[in-house]
C-alpha cells in the first residue's frame, strides 16, 4: 500500500510539473506576442545561443517551470497567497534583479540605448511570470476549496534578518568581485566584448580601473546583494519543508532563474559571452541563496 500511495504521488507531481510547464510555456509565448521585440533587436541576435534549439527553450521553460512548481508545493499559503509568494521569486529573481543590472551598464549595449526595450523586458517578465505562479498554484491544489493553509516551518525576527541581510549583501558584493574576475573574465571573449582588448589585467588592477570609471559599484552590489534575498523572504516565511530542501531551493532559485534564458540566442552579447555570464552568475548567486537559507529564517520551534 506504502508503495501504492508513493507511486500515485509520484505520478500527480509529475502531471502537475507538465501542466505547469505547459502553461509557462503558453505564457512565454502569449508575452512575446503581446509585448514583441523590436524587429531591430532581434535582426542583430545571432543564429544560436550557447544551448541549440530546442535545447534553449526546454531549458528555460523546464528550470522555471520546475522551480515555480516546487516552491507552490511546499507552500503553506493557498489561493492567490501562493501566486505572490511564487511570483516574488520567479519575477524577482528572473526579470527584475537582471533588468536592473542591464538598466546600470546600459552603456555597454548600444542595441538598447534610446529606446524602451529594458521596460517591454520587465513587462515581458512580469507576463510569463504571473503566468508560471498561476500555473504553479493550480497545479498544486492551491485554488481547491478543501485547501488548508498549513502552519510554515520558519519565521523571521525583523531585526535579525536585516542585519543578517546586510551582512550576505556584503558576502554577495565579494562573490560578485571574485567570479566576476576569476569565472567570467577569465574568458577572451568576455574581455573583448566589454573591453576591445584581450589583454588580462590582474585583478586589482582591472577592479581599480572598473571602480574608477563606476566609484559607486561596491555600494550598487552590495545593495542588490541585498535585493537577491529580498526576493526568497516569501519562501521561507511560507516554506513546510527542511532546512536542506529549502537551501537547495533557494540556491537553485537564485542560480538558475536569472542566468536560463543566456541559453537563448542573445542580440546583446555572443554565445561565449553568454555562457561565461551564466556560469559566473548561477555560481555566485546560486551560493547566496544557499547560505541565505541556512542563516536567514529561523526555525519556528526554537526558543
Amino acid at each position: 500500500m506504502t508503495r501504492e500511495l508513493a507511486f500515485l504521488k509520484g505520478l500527480r507531481n509529475t502531471g502537475g510539473f507538465l501542466g505547469t510547464l505547459l502553461i509557462t510555456g503558453a505564457a512565454f509565448i502569449a508575452s512575446s506576442m503581446a509585448v514583441p521585440v523590436p524587429g531591430a533587436i532581434r535582426a542583430a541576435a545571432p543564429p544560436s545561443g550557447f544551448l541549440p534549439a530546442p535545447l534553449d527553450f526546454l531549458a528555460f521553460l523546464g528550470s522555471t517551470a520546475f522551480l515555480g512548481y516546487w516552491v507552490a508545493r511546499r507552500s503553506t499559503r493557498r489561493g492567490w497567497y501562493r501566486v505572490l509568494q511564487v511570483s516574488a521569486l520567479v519575477f524577482g529573481a528572473q526579470t527584475f534583479m537582471t533588468q536592473i543590472e542591464t538598466a546600470y551598464f546600459l552603456e555597454a549595449f548600444p542595441l538598447l540605448q534610446g529606446s524602451f526595450e529594458v521596460y517591454r523586458m520587465v513587462l515581458r517578465g512580469a507576463l510569463w511570470g504571473v503566468g508560471t505562479s498561476v500555473a504553479s498554484a493550480l497545479m498544486t491544489g492551491g485554488f481547491r476549496k478543501t485547501a488548508q493553509s498549513r502552519e510554515p516551518r520558519f519565521t523571521m525576527d525583523p531585526g535579525r534578518a536585516l542585519a543578517r541581510t546586510a551582512v550576505l549583501g556584503a558576502a554577495y558584493l565579494a562573490l560578485y568581485l571574485l567570479f566576476g574576475y576569476f569565472v567570467a573574465w577569465q574568458s577572451e571573449a568576455v574581455c573583448l566584448f566589454y573591453s576591445g582588448s584581450a589583454e588580462k589585467l590582474g585583478f586589482l588592477a582591472q577592479w581599480g580601473s572598473s571602480f574608477l570609471e563606476k566609484p559607486e559599484i561596491p555600494v550598487f552590489q552590495w545593495f542588490r546583494g541585498c535585493l537577491w534575498i529580498l526576493c526568497l523572504v516569501p519562501l521561507f516565511l511560507g516554506f513546510s519543508g527542511s532546512r536542506s530542501e529549502l537551501a537547495l531551493l533557494s540556491g537553485l532559485a537564485l542560480g538558475l532563474l536569472p542566468t536560463a534564458q543566456l541559453a537563448f540566442p542573445n542580440p546583446l552579447m555572443p554565445p561565449a559571452v553568454s555562457l561565461a555570464h551564466f556560469l559566473e552568475v548561477s555560481l555566485s548567486t546560486g551560493l547566496l541563496g544557499a547560505a541565505a537559507a541556512l542563516w536567514v529564517p529561523e526555525d519556528r520551534t526554537a526558543d
